[in-house]
């Protein structure tokens, strides 16, 4: 009998998963947003990201690198406490770079369908 099941499963999102957007905790004023992880060794630590910047020249595969840094804005009182591996560390870091970069996709997608609804509505 075939396998029918989907070749490529869709990946599960981060967002609402392992990380909510919150605004900063510390700074009311601050408009940016905040990444709260609600998930796993680093739960309740709330990051910010900074210093985005795309590498200029594409790999050989047509994907593109990036470089950010991050802040962490609020961490749990017993984070110093909690056993936290390297790997689990690595996994954390890996996480924050998948974070962003559905954060950018989602905007992007946001934009081209508000631009889609404008186009429909001055026509």
């Amino acid at each position: 009998m075939p396998n029918l099941a989907p070749m490529n499963q869709p990946k599960k999102k981060l967002k609402d998963n392992w990380f909510i957007v919150v605004p900063n905790p510390t700074d009311p004023n601050d408009k940016g947003r905040c990444l709260q992880i609600i998930e796993g060794p680093f739960c309740h630590v709330v990051v910010k990201y900074k210093n985005f910047e795309t590498h200029e020249e594409p790999n050989e595969d047509g994907t593109l690198n990036c470089d950010y840094s991050y802040d962490i804005v609020m961490a749990p009182d017993d984070i110093g406490n909690r056993d936290i591996t390297d790997e689990q560390g690595e996994i954390f870091e890996k996480q924050l770079g998948e974070a962003i970069i559905e954060l950018l996709w989602e905007s992007a997608e946001n934009e081209n369908r508000n631009s889609d609804i404008e186009k429909l509505i001055t026509k």
